[in-house]
């Protein structure tokens, strides 16, 4: 029961079936978000650290519903469904889904409360916190039960929410837009372009244009990077768009050059 339960665990078991993808899940997500926020933002790391986690965990309380039901109920109407947990697990889910989603809305109401008793955020700020994750939700719902190139759409919002939760909690719009242009470059535009190229899409044109995502993703980073690092040197635009950009290019450099080199090979299927 406690892996439908803790947050990270879902997603571990469904999702991330070795080393190599764990690192990677942790490099383009917490360890990105935490880069952008303490280093390229300068937020204090104390008690930002603490508001940090709280607010990941919350979020994947929640956001891991969509996982689990799209893992046991939503295979139920597809023709080719993607298998990713076992039998037992996939029946688990089906006969204990209300509960899941109750424990768990349980869970982010003791973090909402732990958020506030530290004075980490203000009430209202937990509210609306709160009813961004709830939007979380119903995109996911959206997404799971959209079965046609809508899908993709679905896709980037519940991307952009992903990845903009930790940047609205801690700058909101101090920054003005600009965090959020960078954060929506850095990452969300790429992983929506990867996602429109599944062949379920049937969007021929779009996947022959992309070709390899890995070399289609080096490319990405090395035009963007070239693009702000030309911008900071002759028209003065912001060094956080190189260091966001390049935080990105270094990792996807470094799985090009592993595949290339031998050392790592994508799993099909």
């Amino acid at each position: 029961m406690y892996k439908f339960l803790i947050p990270f665990r879902y997603l571990h078991l469904s999702r991330l079936k070795n080393k190599l993808e764990i690192y990677s899940i942790i490099w383009i997500y917490p360890l990105y978000l935490f880069v952008f926020t303490f280093l390229i933002y300068n937020k204090e790391v104390f008690p930002g650290l603490v508001l940090f986690i709280l607010v990941l965990i919350a979020w994947m309380s929640i956001y891991e519903i969509g996982y689990m039901e799209n893992d046991a109920i939503t295979i139920n109407k597809e023709k080719e469904p993607n298998i990713r947990i076992e039998k037992e697990d996939i029946t688990f889910i089906q006969g204990n889904f209300k509960m899941i989603i109750a424990l768990r809305i349980l869970l982010l109401a003791i973090i909402c409360n732990l958020v506030y008793f530290f004075g980490l955020l203000s009430l209202e700020k937990i509210l609306l916190l709160c009813g961004y994750i709830g939007l979380s939700r119903l995109f996911f719902y959206l997404h799971n039960t959209i079965r046609s190139r809508w899908n993709i759409a679905t896709y980037f919002v519940l991307c952009v929410l992903k990845y903009y939760l930790v940047v609205w909690v801690f700058m909101d719009w101090d920054f003005g837009i600009e965090p959020y242009l960078i954060v929506l470059f850095s990452f969300p535009i790429l992983r929506t372009i990867e996602h429109s190229v599944k062949k379920k899409y049937e969007l021929e044109r779009i996947q022959n244009a992309v070709g390899s995502l890995d070399t289609f993703r080096v490319m990405y980073y090395s035009v963007l990077l070239l693009i702000t690092v030309f911008g900071f040197l002759f028209f003065g635009s912001g060094i956080r768009w190189v260091y966001s950009i390049g935080f990105f290019f270094v990792f996807r450099f470094g799985i090009f050059a592993l595949i290339k080199s031998g050392i790592y090979s994508r799993q099909v299927g």
